[in-house]
């Protein structure tokens, strides 16, 4: 960089997998100033002791990236409200349902402040941008700031047996929305996308509905891996079998050619198949509670099914699995322990009886998930043997 220009400043709020493996490497290679702000005293510690990680990439297909030469902090700390106050851009990397306490931080942070604060979400949701947005609103934060966000194609996982490094897909594509942060961003792959919840959520009823289908399905076949639960003979016949019904709804909800629509989730299969992508179905199912609402990757996709009059017997099942997912999992890894049964819990989250087709399909299949827990036959117990 040349030494005459200021280095730009940026914060990134969460400094695990997407943090440091998406977010940091966008901006380790335009020269940014770098501080991550974090809850997890550990995982600070670990920062601003190694000042450095390795960000490797699956099949070996770019060097190794070192990043280093940032700062890292607690989260509320004097030293996180400076980095704040200095920053011209705030990403977050904690998940949308956190994003009401980085409204809170960043109040903290920005209060006086003259210079525009660029926030960017790095988030899955319908819409993190615009639930950022309102956080900030219902926080009165009176300093001049703008919020976009960007959608991760990316997968990046930890790499276990080392202290912070990062393995990584080789992806160079960062899409933002260009109606709120109209400025030219100078990221490698970035692409500016109109109209980004129309975007967001054809990424979430395609890309992001197979992923929670191969994660839970995974899941409850046994699979730790979640590439090779996705190449499972009976997980592979799901996704197509969806796809063929669900494809062609989509092209009509988001009036978008059978091409298009195609070639998107194609993209996807190959990226979830590939062999060479370390990820895993308990990582990736991680949140049911959201995952399982009324606006996200299982629910929306079988009500679009429904209204084009097309089957939905494979989301149910797939609701049933991540219903399954949570109740094993209550308690650990942060999940929420249930405090009412799995199908009132299931109801509750969208606003059904107990009595409504889409609640008795789902049960139906709970029922048959555990009565067939240690061997269960997805496309058998859908379909039947004889199909």
């Amino acid at each position: 960089m040349d030494q005459g220009i200021m280095a730009k400043k940026a914060v990134v709020i969460g400094a695990g997998q997407s943090g440091r493996g998406y977010t940091a490497r966008y901006l380790f290679e335009k020269g940014y100033e770098i501080t991550f702000i974090d809850e997890k005293k550990e995982l600070v510690d670990l920062l601003n002791e190694d000042r450095a990680f390795c960000i490797h990439f699956y099949h070996m297909d770019r060097t190794p990236l070192y990043i280093h030469g940032f700062h890292a902090c607690m989260a509320y700390s004097a030293e996180a409200d400076q980095a704040i106050a200095e920053a011209d851009f705030v990403f977050t990397a904690v998940g949308e349902q956190n994003l009401g306490d980085v409204a809170k931080q960043l109040k903290q942070g920005m209060k006086g402040k003259a210079k525009r604060t660029v926030v960017i979400t790095c988030e899955n949701g319908v819409n993190p941008g615009r639930v950022m947005r309102e956080h900030m609103q219902a926080e009165k934060i009176e300093a001049p700031y703008v919020v976009s966000q960007t959608a991760i194609f990316c997968s990046t996982v930890v790499i276990r047996g080392t202290r912070l490094d990062i393995l990584s897909q080789n992806e160079t594509y960062f899409p933002y929305d260009c109606d709120e942060f109209t400025d030219e961003f100078d990221f490698d792959g970035a692409v500016p996308i109109h109209d980004f919840e129309k975007f967001f959520k054809r990424k979430i009823y395609t890309y992001n509905c197979l992923a929670g289908l191969i994660s839970y399905c995974g899941y409850i076949k046994g699979f730790e891996v979640y590439g090779e639960a996705a190449v499972d003979p009976d997980i592979s016949e799901l996704m197509d079998r969806l796809l063929a019904e669900l494809n062609p709804c989509l092209e009509d909800y988001f009036g978008i050619s059978k091409e298009e629509q195609a070639a998107f989730a194609q993209k996807a299969l190959d990226k979830f198949k590939d062999q060479y992508i370390l990820d895993y179905n308990v990582k990736n199912g991680r949140a049911p509670k959201r995952k399982l609402g009324p606006t996200e990757r299982i629910m929306t996709p079988m009500h679009i099914l429904i209204d084009h009059h097309k089957d939905p017997r494979i989301m149910q099942f797939v609701a049933a699995a991540a219903l399954v997912y949570w109740n094993e999992l209550q308690g650990k890894n942060g999940e929420p322990v249930l405090e009412k049964p799995l199908m009132e819990t299931f109801c509750e989250i969208n606003s059904l009886s107990l009595e409504d087709p889409i609640a008795q399909g789902v049960e139906k299949y709970l029922k048959e998930i555990q009565k067939n827990r240690k061997d269960v036959h997805i496309i058998d117990i859908l379909y039947g043997s004889g199909r």
